[in-house]
């Protein structure tokens, strides 16, 4: 049985064992992310816009379906506890399901009706084991830890682990699975463009998921709690049902301006690397090596900005510290804006990727920065519940903050299909892009981001708690105990 939750500390290896399940989330999403939309349009020829559609649809069931799963996984009842079975379930599910979303019955292939709906099959699917896994497992994360800066540490470490596995995985593929080849004919085939390509980075990373999972599971098990029993210990508890828990957690007015701002941030942030990768290729004109470099950059911008965001809460409380983190992203993606939109430094060159890579790095240290400590925000928002209430909803309170996340990622995936056809990208094969669409591939990609951001920002400037309002109920809920 866990103490109460004010006494709850983890040391920071264990904090790194908890960490390691977020490996697992980091290849499937940042796998999906990065390369879903070049292997439907380049390697499959499907239309931006199907598939847009095809990615966004899957991301919005699964917002549907995480209330749902956070509600379930606080009220399971099991010797094996609330989260770990439906980790175990989830976390298998995904790996199987990511391996198909790549592996397209070769029949469907140049068939845009059939193969848009194996599509939106397969990652609905995906999506219900991602949702599965990752909701259970965010929430251990809230159980585990009970003090106020801890709850920062934890999951700037989730996001350290996140970003060390998008950089071994996604960033060097383009190194591994997408290197460019020449055909017969002497022409350049670049790799983003050959179907077994993509299949081989699906297997890899399925397998990988696997290992994951297995092994998050083995060194959480010290806060596996047997719960067969709980509901009869705590009638209130069993007297919530999902409709009375999400109305609760919707009239809470301590999370109201983290949802808004993390719908916000996420939408800028998927607008961004869903078209990035078409801007190594097309705008920036890199070779692989320096897709990789460019690449990479993002993961060690986001993991740097993760391992200082503990300090930087500590220092500049958590608020301010992600109005830091927020200004830095806009700041730099503008300054991308004015050096390459403007042709200052032509693209193409040693010196480009070097400037490109210092300011792309670090738009994405900033974000870095910001999403760890709102995961930390709700934390506070789940404890100071549980602290008012006695009743243990850390399940449904990382479910809707993950449902603002998912609409965000849905709209904006859907967006970008748009933006794609909008700006005039054709999406057929040995296709020429227009030197003008490739300047307005540059510039959504530039401009967009810092928009949605400064949004974000006036959002997060209305969050109402502090560390001294936190550590007040801490206090008071441990003297009671």
């Amino acid at each position: 049985m866990q103490n109460n939750s004010n006494s709850r500390t983890v040391s920071l290896p264990k904090m790194v064992g908890y960490g390691l399940g977020e490996c697992a989330n980091s290849l499937i999403m940042n796998g999906f992310f990065g390369f879903a939309m070049l292997y439907y349009t380049e390697a499959l020829k499907l239309s931006p816009s199907l598939a847009g559609i095809a990615m966004s649809v899957s991301v919005f069931w699964e917002a549907i379906t995480e209330p749902v799963m956070g509600h379930l996984s606080d009220h399971t009842r099991s010797r094996f506890g609330r989260r770990h079975p439906w980790m175990l379930l989830g976390g298998l599910m995904m790996a199987v399901c990511f391996f198909f979303i790549w592996a397209v019955p070769f029949g469907l292939i140049g068939h845009a009706q059939p193969l848009f709906w194996y599509l939106v099959v397969m990652n609905l699917l995906l999506r219900t084991g991602l949702t599965m896994f990752f909701i259970p497992y965010v929430a251990l994360g809230f159980e585990m830890v009970g003090d106020y800066q801890g709850r920062s540490k934890i999951q700037a470490v989730r996001q350290v682990l996140n970003m060390a596995a998008n950089f071994a995985g996604p960033a060097l593929a383009w190194e591994i699975f997408y290197r460019d080849g020449v055909a017969a004919d002497g022409s350049k085939i670049i790799g983003t463009t050959v179907r077994q390509n993509f299949i081989h980075m699906g297997a890899a990373f399925s397998l990988a998921t696997v290992v994951f999972v297995l092994v998050v599971l083995w060194l959480t098990r010290k806060w596996i709690e047997d719960t067969r029993t709980k509901s009869l210990n705590n009638n209130s508890e069993k007297r919530e049902n999902f409709w009375h828990d999400m109305k609760n957690i919707v009239l809470d007015p301590n999370p109201r301006w983290v949802f808004v701002f993390i719908f916000f941030v996420c939408t800028g942030m998927v607008l961004v690397s869903s078209l990035q990768m078409y801007v190594y290729v097309y705008f920036m004109k890199f070779e692989p090596y320096q897709k990789s470099i460019a690449h990479g950059s993002t993961m060690i911008g986001m993991a740097t900005g993760a391992a200082i965001s503990a300090w930087l809460a500590n220092k500049f409380d958590k608020k301010g510290a992600v109005l830091l983190g927020g200004i830095l992203s806009i700041l730099c993606n503008g300054m991308l804006a004015l050096l390459f939109l403007s042709g200052v430094v032509p693209t193409g060159t040693q010196k480009a990727l070097w400037l490109f890579v210092a300011f792309h790095a670090t738009y994405w240290l900033g974000n870095g920065i910001m999403l760890p400590i709102a995961t930390a925000m709700m934390a506070d928002v789940a404890e100071m519940q549980r602290a008012r209430t006695g009743v243990n909803k850390d399940g449904a309170y990382s479910a809707v903050f993950s449902l603002a996340m998912r609409l965000a990622i849905s709209f904006s995936l859907m967006v970008s299909g748009w933006t794609l056809t909008g700006i005039g990208f054709v999406a057929k094969e040995n296709a020429e892009q227009t030197p003008e669409a490739i300047w307005r591939l540059g510039a959504a990609t530039f401009i967009a981001g810092p928009l949605v951001c400064m949004a974000s920002l006036l959002a997060i400037r209305l969050y109402p708690l502090s560390r001294e309002k936190v550590q007040a109920v801490d206090s008071q809920t441990a003297t009671t105990h």
